[in-house]
């Protein structure tokens, strides 16, 4: 049976409109401060499509929005500058935004922002099918969509409110499964990683198991900072810190345990800032995701994102779509990272 172990083998072996000022203040924002924390809610929509459209799933696979279809018809031209990829995200970021926060119930007669993944699942009791999940479509600049549109501040720039994280209704709990939330890049646990931890806790999947990887070696007290006490208490315990222990793209490393089952949530966030090291972990995943439920990547590429990167760049936003979408066609939900 199937494992995560590209994952664990990819990881180290230790145990307005378009105002012209929007680039420029956000490259500001970059400089001054690598530790701003996620900003916004998170959505507050289902993973679970309970529309007339929501029958069960017959079979794996995948189908794009219209929206997402739009933009992976040519994603270089679309996104090849600020007027343009605005004029084409205009008409759907509002009710994109409004329906995943749940200030939005009824799309009218607008066409649903969002894609859908199918992937069967073989229960002991009910036939091998669920309903369709919901997820944000592959559109723009894989970031929330009023960027570079709308504002230029912390509260869209760092947003993830444009995000659909799964749920216990699209994943429930099984017998004896766990859940396991793997970080690789996570400076602070202030930064994403309590982001991650409280959110799919009030969505209903309660992490086991954190474990959470940082090249840069810090004392105890830095990554915890800011923290509250009960927050700290209530995860200290269940994660596991790499201090100073930079993510490798070796795989085969004999001492990562194959950790995750069938039945297990498992949830991988890669931000390392490095794409020679990133690529080749995400084509191992796109080869093999193993029992990986979801994941979240910061595909640093050319093009309009390119001046916040600097040097550290690898292909363009056609490959982000492209490595995305096969990996929700394999039953994943792939999302972009900020």
């Amino acid at each position: 049976m199937a494992t995560l172990r590209v994952i664990l083998s990819a990881l180290s072996a230790c145990g307005a409109a378009a105002a012209s000022n929007c680039t420029d203040d956000f490259a500001a924002l970059r400089e001054a401060d690598a530790f701003i924390p996620t900003q916004g809610q998170g959505g507050q929509m289902s993973a679970v499509s309970l529309g007339a459209d929501g029958a069960a799933c017959a079979e794996d696979g995948y189908k794009s929005s219209g929206l997402e279809a739009s933009f992976a018809q040519d994603p270089l031209k679309l996104t090849k500058d600020k007027q343009t990829l605005c004029k084409a995200l205009a008409s759907e970021s509002d009710l994109w935004l409004g329906m995943n926060m749940n200030e939005v119930t009824e799309k009218g007669d607008q066409q649903d922002p969002f894609s859908k993944i199918c992937r069967r699942l073989v229960l002991l009791t009910q036939d091998p099918w669920q309903l369709p999940q919901q997820i944000e479509p592959l559109a723009g600049i894989l970031r929330d969509p009023r960027m570079m549109c709308q504002a230029a501040d912390h509260s869209v720039l760092f947003s993830i409110d444009w995000l659909v994280l799964a749920d216990s209704k699209s994943h429930p709990q099984r017998p004896n499964s766990r859940r396991i939330l793997f970080d690789a890049g996570g400076s602070r646990f202030g930064d994403a990683t309590k982001f991650f931890v409280t959110k799919y806790a009030e969505r209903g999947l309660t992490f086991d198991e954190v474990y959470v990887w940082e090249a840069q070696k810090q004392n105890e007290a830095s990554y915890w900072e800011g923290t509250p006490a009960d927050l700290r208490q209530a995860w200290e315990p269940k994660l596991t810190f790499y201090n100073g222990v930079p993510v490798t793209a070796e795989p085969g490393s004999a001492d990562n345990p194959e950790m995750c089952g069938a039945d297990d949530f498992c949830a991988f966030k890669l931000d390392i800032d490095t794409p020679k090291v990133e690529f080749p972990i995400v084509q191992q995943l796109v080869q093999d995701p193993g029992n990986l439920k979801e994941f979240f990547f910061e595909h640093h590429v050319h093009g309009l994102m390119e001046q916040f990167w600097g040097k550290e760049v690898n292909g363009t936003f056609a490959d982000s779509y492209e490595i995305f979408s096969a990996l929700r066609r394999k039953g994943v939900r792939a999302h972009s990272w900020i």
